[in-house]
């Protein structure tokens, strides 16, 4: 573990103002933060520890143990305990001379501060650490497994001499002084694994130094196959035919030797699967080392996995993904990797092409060129911040699978259902943005969420449509975080999303092209913010717009009776010509058959059915009255936006001056956009028809009150 990464991963997972405790001006800190440690809160802002205050104090602790590795201190599992990842960050605390920073202990409470008035004991942050389980390091013995050294073992460690000839190693054991790690069951997201020489092969993390046969250091991220050579016990090269970095399912250990570290390589070189690389004390030195000790221009040399070490190195056959080495490599020669082992891009899960995705395609590709991402050697950086967010989500939506897919390049997330499970993955390439922290993820994951709950309008595949996806994931995100937690992770996301990802696409693809609204990513921004605000969403992405309904037009048809209008089970035709002709002779039809616009539920219809018996009469008279109440004139009021039945069904809802009764109301069966009433209109009467104020469309726009009334009349 250099130093370095875990001060960069302290400052990409928790807090990016963080500062190590020499980096601070302790005599512009407030006596408040002092006295009561408010350094544990992150403010003004969080300490890092002093790196020899992990390695000598923290990380030997039993807690540690516990935290990083699931093991108590005599190895043995603790139940329901997941290992943490390389990096992990974890809080310690240390006893610090403020005005000698590097004056500091492990002394607790009254003990550290008895010691003056300006020593005080703070909370200050370390990391889990760098071997793969299972490397076979020596030892005066013959060779032991990393995991299985305990302090006080006796390693074999080198001292090195160089020449114009070469270099020349002398050997000699010396005390384990430091053995730790994480537990035999953890997930590493970024391990390199290297073949070299006959059959040998090694898995380390990506900033493991070994030994070049100039006599300096290189480190494992930047080894090239072909070119770069290792060394031998004997001091002899060792080629290096293949490099790649993945995945690794399982612990990563670390030793130093009791050989305190005074500036240079003797006593704290190893014999690591065959190949000489450096101790704990000299990763953790790493930067103190560099001038002197490492490659010329070591820091020019590009990671494993980037554009430029293709472009640096395109003699290199490229096999999957992530994975480099020589033309001509003869694989029966070789090691094979290892099943715990997975090359970036290689092991990646089912993504549907009907998948509900954060960025479309074109975006995806112009975030994937321009985004400032972590190089694949840094993917430990900011792990833990991603397996937490996606911890607390799980806790929330128990039913949806939420996965960190790693080895996915494409920076996206998505959505869908498969065998009957909703799933959301989450890409690596999307994690790896600079940046991009838990904030800005526990957005995206909100705005997944929503897209599977499948709330109008949806998009071409039947999820939430993307923009409404954005509106209605702050109500997930509250769910999510309560209160000011959720406020305050909202902005600063949103902010994140917005620097890090939309400012990244290109203007001509602003727009999200495979979206029914094609909203741009500035439309996506303004419907989270109205979202959070509780607003009606922006207009143009398909959902209910405030005063967005409007009544647009009316139009009054009359209701044409025939002779053949009445014929019913006791009305014949005969009958019914008969019922005909004596409405139009009292004046209830005209000579055309329209209905009196005078006609109500009160019309005397006495004389209809004479002949016939009181109780028969009664019965035939208002049957037609029946008939003719559900034969008045039609009004076709049209609106902009289609209506829904249950909404519009209840003639109180409207009116018409003068005043007249309506009857019946209902939506057009082919266009809900058209509204049918039924009302006794006059004809060349002019009407004003008002609906109310509380109608609102099939997807909830409300009625515009410029708009709710209109002129209607029957010529």
């Amino acid at each position: 573990m250099g130093w370095e990464n875990c001060v960069a991963n302290i400052r990409t997972t928790l807090d990016r103002n963080a500062k190590e405790v020499n980096e601070v001006n302790w005599s512009a800190i407030d006596q408040d933060a002092l006295d009561n440690d408010t350094f544990r809160n992150g403010s003004p802002f969080s300490l890092i520890c002093p790196s020899r205050h992990c390695t000598d104090f923290a990380d030997i602790s039993p807690q540690a143990h516990r935290i990083c590795r699931c093991e108590d201190m005599n190895g043995n599992p603790i139940p329901n305990c997941e290992p943490k990842d390389y990096l992990y960050p974890y809080p310690s605390q240390v006893c610090l001379n403020i005005d000698n920073p590097s004056d500091y202990s492990g002394k607790r409470s009254r003990a550290c501060t008895r010691q003056g008035d300006s020593y005080y004991q703070l909370t200050c942050h370390c990391c889990c650490s760098c071997f793969a389980y299972g490397t076979k390091i020596g030892t005066p013995n013959g060779h032991k497994k990393i995991e299985k050294f305990a302090v006080g073992d006796l390693v074999l460690a080198a001292g090195i001499e160089t020449s114009a000839g070469g270099i020349k190693l002398n050997w000699s054991p010396l005390k384990v002084s430091f053995s730790s790690g994480t537990g035999p069951d953890s997930h590493q997201p970024a391990m390199v694994y290297i073949r070299h020489g006959d059959t040998g092969s090694i898995i380390v993390t990506p900033d493991h130094l070994f030994l070049m046969p100039n006599g300096k250091l290189k480190r494992a991220d930047r080894l090239v196959p072909g070119k770069d050579q290792l060394v031998s016990y004997e001091g002899r090269p060792v080629p290096v035919h293949e490099v790649s970095i993945g995945e690794y399912e399982g612990g990563v250990h670390h030793i130093a030797t009791q050989k305190n570290f005074t500036g240079d390589l003797d006593g704290h070189l190893l014999l690591s699967e065959g190949v000489v690389s450096g101790d704990f004390n000299l990763q953790i030195h790493a930067t103190e080392l560099k001038e002197k000790y490492f490659i010329v221009d070591h820091d020019s040399y590009p990671q494993i996995g980037t554009k430029e070490y293709i472009e640096q190195n395109n003699e290199l056959v490229q096999g999957s993904y992530l994975n480099f080495q020589v033309a001509g490599l003869n694989e029966s020669n070789t090691a094979p990797q290892p099943l715990k082992y997975f090359v970036h891009g290689q092991k990646v899960s089912y993504i549907p092409e009907t998948a509900a995705k954060y960025l479309s395609s074109l975006q995806e590709i112009d975030v994937n060129d321009n985004a400032e991402k972590r190089s694949f050697s840094e993917m430990n950086m900011g792990n833990a911040a991603v397996n937490y967010v996606l911890k607390l989500f799980r806790g929330f939506y128990s039913n949806i699978i939420f996965h960190h897919d790693i080895a996915r390049l494409e920076p996206n997330a998505y959505a869908f259902n498969q065998y009957g499970k909703d799933i959301v993955v989450l890409s690596g390439g999307l994690s790896r943005i600079k940046n991009l922290q838990m904030e800005g993820l526990a957005v995206i994951l909100s705005h997944m969420v929503t897209r599977l709950q499948k709330s109008d309008p949806l998009d071409y595949n039947g999820y939430t449509s993307v923009a409404m996806a954005d509106y209605y994931s702050p109500s997930v995100l509250q769910t999510v975080l309560f209160d000011k937690l959720y406020a305050d992770v909202l902005k600063e996301g949103v902010k994140q999303i917005e620097d890090n990802i939309f400012s990244n696409i290109d203007k001509k693809h602003a727009a999200f092209e495979e979206d029914p609204y094609t909203p741009t990513w500035e439309t996506r921004l303004d419907s989270l913010d109205a979202g959070y605000a509780m607003d009606f969403p922006p207009e143009e992405i398909g959902g209910p717009v405030f005063q967005g309904l409007k009544l647009q037009g009316a139009e009054a048809f009359s209701a044409v009776l025939t002779q053949d209008s009445f014929i019913a089970g006791d009305i014949d035709s005969a009958v019914s010509r008969q019922v005909f002709e004596m409405l139009k002779k009292n004046k209830v039809l005209d000579e055309q058959g329209v209905l009196s616009s005078k006609f109500s539920i009160d019309t005397d219809l006495d004389f209809l059915f004479k002949e016939k018996p009181k109780n028969l009469k009664r019965y035939l008279t208002e049957g037609v009255r029946y008939m003719l109440m559900h034969e008045h004139a039609k009004i076709r009021l049209t609106f902009n936006l289609p209506m829904s039945a249950a909404r519009v069904s209840a003639v109180s809802n409207y009116e018409l001056e003068p005043e007249t009764s309506i009857f019946h109301a209902e939506v057009d069966e082919k266009d809900a956009s058209v509204l049918w009433l039924a009302a006794p209109l006059q004809r060349d009467k002019e009407y004003t028809l008002t609906v109310s104020n509380y109608f609102t469309s099939q997807d909830g726009s409300t009625l515009d009150p410029k708009y709710n009334s209109i002129k209607v009349k029957l010529s």
